[in-house]
Parts: C-alpha cells; structure tokens; sequence
C-alpha cells in the first residue's frame, strides 16, 4: 500500500526533529520543495545511523543496509516505491536521480564501519570516516540544493568538522583533544567558502554554522543560543 505523500513527510520531519534537531531546525529556511528533499535525505542519514544499534550481528546490519540500496535502486528504476515513509518521502525528493547514485553508494557503505564496533586507531581515521559518512550528506544536501561541486566540496569538510566537534568525543573518547583540533582547523578552511553560498543554497549549509559553538562546548547540546546562531548564519552570512 502506497504511503500518502503527505504523511512520510510528517514523518521524516519528525524524524529529523527528534533525531537531529540541528538540521531540523536549519531546514525551515529553505523553501518548501528544498524542504521536503533536504528532510527525506536527513531522515534517510538517520535510517542509516540507527541500524548498528538495531541489529545484534555484522550480518544483519549488512541486510538491513542492502535493503535500502536496492530500495532506492527501484525507484531509480521506476517501480513503484516500497511501503516505507522514507523511501516514499525519497521517491519524491529526486534523491534517487541517475546523478546521485554514486554519492548514494557511497553513503550506504560508509554506514557498515560503526556495525563492526571497530574503534579508530588515529585522528585521520576518525576524520576520513566522518567525511564519507557524515561530510558526504552535507555535499549531497548542497546538489539537491542547485550548489556547484566547489560548494558540495566545501560543505564535506566543513560537514566532517561538524561531526567531529559534534561527536568525536562520543565515537573516541581518546582521540577527543586531537578530533577538536582538527576541526577547527577544517571548519576555519572552510567558513568562507560556506557564506558565499547563494541564499537558496544556504539551508542545506546552516547547521553547519553550529561547530564553532560545538567546540566551545566539547560536543555538549545548546539549545537555547542555536535558534540565534541558526538565524544569524542566514540572515548574515555569519558562518
């Protein structure tokens, strides 16, 4: 049974609201039709992030993941979209074009590392995974949004700095000092580029803004300044 548009919408915002406020919140300056696309690809980065603790073994992670693989390969396909609210909501978000395909992979396969329990032996481990997991959805996101490929690229590095002042400490308690140095080095690399995004653009990159917040505050949550900080990068540029 076919899911009403309008319902896998309310769900992947929900979703996104309670799983991933930052973007949630960042999303409700884009335009409506960005809006919905930009909430399905968040909702799916949280379907991925949720398998490891949904599964009890490596092998049912991998299932799990193959399932939304080909999922998304059969609208790609034209058939008709599977019963679920965020493949309906991604049948109608243009997340499963031609063009997308290799950044979709891409995303699935970084997702298998966390159900293998393997902890990051380095900084730059920690860092190279963090941008194919979590930099490589922040360069999507801008795709989705019209940016160019300097902007997606960008929006990576400054995607994985975010993940690194946000969770580095969570994901390696060991690597914390070395993961808050290196990204602030990489959010400073790239601030610039980020506000000279067009402002169409700019909603797939707002939450972005939060990392010098995050690094302040070792990853810990700041839920009353980030609505000012979010309004802020918007309304000036201000990353």
């Amino acid at each position: 049974m076919t899911i009403p548009p309008t319902q896998s919408q309310g769900y992947c915002s929900d979703l996104a609201r309670r799983s991933d406020e930052d973007r949630w919140l960042a999303l409700q300056y884009a335009a409506q039709s960005l809006r919905l696309s930009l909430t399905a690809l968040c909702a799916f980065q949280i379907e991925l992030r949720r398998i490891p603790g949904a599964v009890s073994e490596p092998p049912l992670g991998e299932i799990r993941l193959q399932w939304w693989r080909e999922a998304i390969e059969e609208i790609r396909q034209g058939k008709t979209p599977r019963a679920h609210p965020v493949v309906e909501a991604i049948a109608g978000s243009g997340l499963a074009a031609p063009a997308y395909a290799g950044d979709i992979e891409a995303l699935i396969d970084a997702a298998a590392r966390p159900l293998y329990g393997e902890a990051f032996s380095s900084p730059g481990e920690l860092q190279d995974w963090l941008k194919a997991a979590e930099g490589g959805f922040d360069a999507l996101a801008v795709k989705l949004a019209g940016g160019d490929e300097s902007l997606a690229g960008a929006a990576a590095q400054a995607g994985t700095a975010f993940a690194l002042a946000r969770e580095g400490r969570a994901l390696a308690p060991n690597l914390a000092e070395a993961a808050r140095k290196r990204a602030g080095a990489l959010y400073k690399e790239n601030a610039q580029a980020l506000s000279r995004a067009p402002s169409g653009v700019s909603p797939a990159l707002l939450h972005l803004s939060l990392t010098p917040a995050y690094l302040k505050s070792g990853g810990k949550a700041f839920p009353a300044r980030k609505r000012l900080r979010l309004f802020a990068a918007m309304a000036f540029a201000r990353y």
